[in-house]
């Protein structure tokens, strides 16, 4: 091994500094000491190490091993799939159907940049494939747990993190409606895709842009469309407001809330949810943030079942919501139960569903819901559709043509 630094540009510095600062952040949670820095910038100027055998070593550390007791997050086969909107439903690049199986996780960019774990986090939400994560909280709302703003290089490192662990992100940019913070949002997004669009990101600008305040979500229209990103305005309090290539939706979360997963399709056919006159969205829509086991009563596991199932047949997936997502903390063993039966709903009928033709039968349910060959019963009070019908499952909620 060479004691000297053969001659290089200032890139070629500045990017084995990098490197070594997000290993460090990366897998020991912390900012690299002065000796340990110097160490691996010289290994990796001279040649002698590379950026994949570096990490490797330092997951061979006591330090690593400490701080990641449980062992490291496995990486799926493949990387997060590259997502693009197709009528109702979302495609990756293969061209196969994807469905959107989101999880709450509001902090989790703040943490990785702050240097703590996520990988527990990530563990506990095995089979879910997208995050929605907030830039940044209003401490007038979030008081303490208040967090600012990530700079792009972060919230790129932190993309390709979670990317190669095979989850996509839906970044959401703005939660409060300051003109400071909208001017940083025009500046954040060409910043965020220099260099080339993070295959895994969409982006919803405004999260409840109407609700309680009033996100100027159009005057970002223009940033959004030259960044190339998929991207939803968030609007659907008023769905004559909504634009962008997919569409995000808060649904009700009354005494009948499993059945509001229909609202996709009135937001995608037009005529509805909120007013007969309400346009048509003709791009897919995801159940964003339902209700939270606080929130409502009843037979939570199969009321979660139903909902989820109703948003994977009648639109492009949905978002399981939770208090403790809401933190980045784990999930409570309840919630854990009611993500895996949001997982059941998820995963009942093939992503291209969707694409079947609709109708709605009178039945022994609440509501039931049939999409080609397959159906969803909401709230079923009787154990079959009828004959010609095949159970998915062991519940008396899903279910295909025999």
């Amino acid at each position: 091994m060479s004691d000297t630094i053969p001659k290089l540009t200032h890139e070629q510095v500045k990017k084995a500094l990098d490197d070594v600062d997000a290993a460090y952040k990366d897998l020991l949670l912390r900012m690299p000491d002065r000796d340990g820095q110097a160490a691996y910038e010289r290994d990796l100027l001279n040649g002698d190490m590379t950026v994949a055998s570096m990490r490797a070593n330092m997951m061979k550390s006591q330090e690593y091993k400490n701080k990641h007791p449980d062992g490291p997050v496995n990486p799926p086969a493949t990387l997060a799939p590259v997502l693009h909107p197709d009528g109702r439903i979302w495609r990756d690049f293969n061209n196969a159907p994807v469905r959107i199986k989101g999880v709450t996780a509001f902090p989790l960019l703040d943490m990785y940049v702050k240097g703590k774990s996520i990988d527990g986090f990530l563990q506990k939400y095995k089979g879910f494939n997208l995050l929605r994560v907030f830039c940044y909280t209003p401490s007038k709302d979030w008081g303490a747990n208040a967090w600012d703003v990530p700079t792009a290089v972060d919230a790129r490192r932190f993309l390709g993190y979670v990317g190669n662990l095979g989850w996509n992100v839906e970044l959401v940019l703005l939660t409060s409606d300051e003109q400071a913070r909208l001017d940083w949002a025009r500046s954040f997004v060409p910043q965020l895709v220099t260099g080339g669009r993070p295959q895994n990101l969409i982006i919803e600008i405004g999260n409840e842009p109407t609700t309680h305040k009033n996100i100027n979500t159009a005057s970002m229209k223009d940033v959004m469309e030259k960044s190339g990103v998929f991207y939803a305005s968030g609007n659907y309090e008023k769905s004559e407001l909504t634009f962008g290539k997919y569409g995000v939706a808060h649904t009700a979360r009354d005494s009948e809330w499993p059945r509001r997963g229909h609202d996709l399709l009135e937001y995608y056919n037009g005529g509805g949810p909120n007013a007969p006159s309400d346009p048509a969205h003709k791009f897919p829509w995801c159940g964003d943030e339902p209700a939270k086991l606080q929130d409502v009563s009843g037979d939570k596991p199969n009321d979660w079942r139903a909902y989820f199932g109703v948003c994977s047949l009648l639109g492009a997936g949905a978002t399981f919501h939770s208090e403790t997502g809401k933190f980045g903390q784990l999930p409570t063993a309840e919630e854990a139960n009611l993500a895996a039966c949001a997982l059941e709903g998820l995963n009942a009928y093939p992503a291209d569903a969707p694409n079947g033709p609709y109708s709605r039968p009178v039945e022994n349910s609440l509501r039931t819901y049939v999409v080609g060959n397959y159906m969803v019963r909401v709230r079923p009070t009787s154990p079959s559709p009828g004959s010609g019908w095949v159970r998915i499952g062991t519940s008396d909620i899903f279910w295909k043509k025999g």
